[in-house]
């Protein structure tokens, strides 16, 4: 799925202009279908109460000019008439009408109103009358209007193709009129979607929030029903379940690695100092002091484990007694650059410390940092590599960094590094042979880090160069 049909916020506005979209069809289609009967009703009491106060005029004027209209003069009125409802429709361009009086039809007009059925139509006057029907003759559909004139009627005749032009005008009108609010509704939609959305993933968002105050290492903080909507209260149940499970785990975990650690410390120094002993009772160059060596060297890396899960699980618990000192650490580096040069002197060490640079931290663990980063730095260079120690300070705080080339693919390599007993085994050539590891040290670097609230971080470069930068407080 693109990423951007991932957003909840565009998929919601999506579905709501949908729908909108869909409903506005389905209205238009059903006023169109069910508003012909009501919208033609209203153009026809419009016309007839037109009709109605044309023939009231003629009426009027008939009653100034004689006691009784004549038939001659009658006609002469439903001519005037006639011509009125032709002004009325003077801006349709197809229209037919015929007007006549009631006492002189022609033999066509009595053929129209041949069956005739008349209904009264419903005028905005109470005073005002007239009457309506519908026909079909000279094929055309006409509708026919009467009302009264003197002690007759006037009937007019107008073709219905006038009154469904008036209708679709009406229609088109409307329709123009919703159209011209689209992007108004849009605008309209879009705010609902903002407000909406936001209102909906309040709790989300809340949610988010109290996930990072989360810690298993500290425990005792849980998710309260009460700050989130009801509808997340089974989630919110089940998260504390599932944390509660996932705590519990956790502490049983760090309880084994911490109690095993030290459980196998005081063994491990007693076969430590017995094989010392055998090594020195041994013949020297012997078979026996060899495999005896060998073995020491084993114990003596069980040691360096037990020592340092001894050391994560204090961090786990947040343990770490720290015996926070001013430590002027050009001296450190120079004193582990004359090691390097003396116990590896084909790997080359520089160092670019200012001699003012001082850093507050527990001086063991501090040295058990350096030492770890250093060892990690030599274990992992080539032959003629070159290590690189640079220091820099900044207000109160110091950043150095320890960057060195390496025969390591740089393909895999990331932030695992720092997970225990992870290893990066990637090499270049399959011919190369790994050192020996445990996957612990820059797992245990990381947590020395943060427990002085420093960072340590993880960064590659151009030309085979890896680089561990850490971030700490200045004394």
């Amino acid at each position: 799925m693109p990423y951007a049909m991932r957003s909840f916020r565009l998929k919601f506005f999506i579905i709501v202009s949908l729908l909108i979209v869909l409903f506005a069809i389905i209205t238009r289609l059903n006023v169109r279908a069910s508003s012909d009967t009501p919208i033609h009703e209203l153009i026809y009491s419009s016309f007839a109460s037109y009709l109605v106060s044309t023939v009231k005029q003629q009426e009027a004027l008939a009653s100034k000019q004689s006691q009784a209209v004549s038939a001659d003069l009658a006609n002469v009125h439903a001519q005037e008439i006639k011509l009125d409802v032709e002004k009325y429709f003077s801006d349709l361009s197809e229209f037919k009408s015929s007007v006549w009086l009631s006492d002189s039809p022609s033999s066509q007009q009595l053929d129209m109103l041949k069956d005739v059925k008349w209904r009264k139509l419903n005028l905005p006057s109470v005073i005002d009358t007239a009457e309506i029907s519908t026909t079909q003759a000279s094929g055309f559909k006409w509708v026919f209007f009467r009302t009264r004139f003197q002690d007759q009627y006037v009937v007019a005749a107008v073709s219905d193709t006038a009154f469904n032009i008036r209708s679709n005008a009406i229609m088109d009108a409307r329709d123009s009129i919703l159209n011209s609010m689209w992007p108004l509704l849009l605008l309209y939609i879009a705010l609902c979607t903002w407000v909406l959305t936001a209102w909906v993933t309040r709790s989300l968002r809340n949610l988010q929030l109290r996930f990072k105050q989360i810690e298993l290492k500290r425990g005792g903080v849980l998710l309260s029903e009460d700050e989130f909507d009801m509808e997340f209260a089974s989630f919110v149940r089940y998260f504390n379940d599932l944390i509660e499970g996932i705590r519990f785990n956790f502490e049983q975990a760090s309880r084994f690695s911490s109690d095993a650690a030290h459980e196998l410390r005081t063994p491990l120094t007693v076969i430590h100092g017995n094989l010392k002993n055998l090594i020195n009772k041994a013949i020297d160059n012997s078979p026996e002091q060899m495999q005896l060596s060998l073995l020491l060297d084993e114990v003596e890396r069980l040691i360096s484990i037990t020592n340092k899960l001894v050391l994560l699980s204090q961090a786990d618990g947040h343990n770490f007694k720290l015996d926070l000192q001013a430590i002027k650490l050009n001296d450190l580096v120079s004193v582990i650059g004359e090691d390097i040069q003396s116990l590896m002197p084909d790997i080359k060490f520089e160092a670019n410390v200012p001699h003012k640079i001082k850093v507050l931290a527990d001086p063991n663990l501090f040295q058990q940092l350096l030492n770890n980063l250093i060892s990690n730095a030599v274990k992992y260079s080539p032959p003629n590599g070159t290590i690189f120690f640079k220091a820099t300070a900044s207000e109160d705080m110091v950043e150095f960094s320890l960057a060195n080339h390496t025969y390591l693919s740089l393909d895999d390599l990331d932030e695992r590094v720092f997970q225990r007993f992870y290893r990066h085994t990637g090499t270049a050539s399959s011919n190369i042979e790994l050192p020996k590891g445990d996957g612990l040290g820059l797992s245990l670097c990381q947590e020395i880090a943060k427990a002085h609230g420093g960072t340590l971080k993880l960064e590659k470069g151009p030309g085979k160069w890896v680089k561990f930068t850490v971030l700490w407080k200045s004394a």
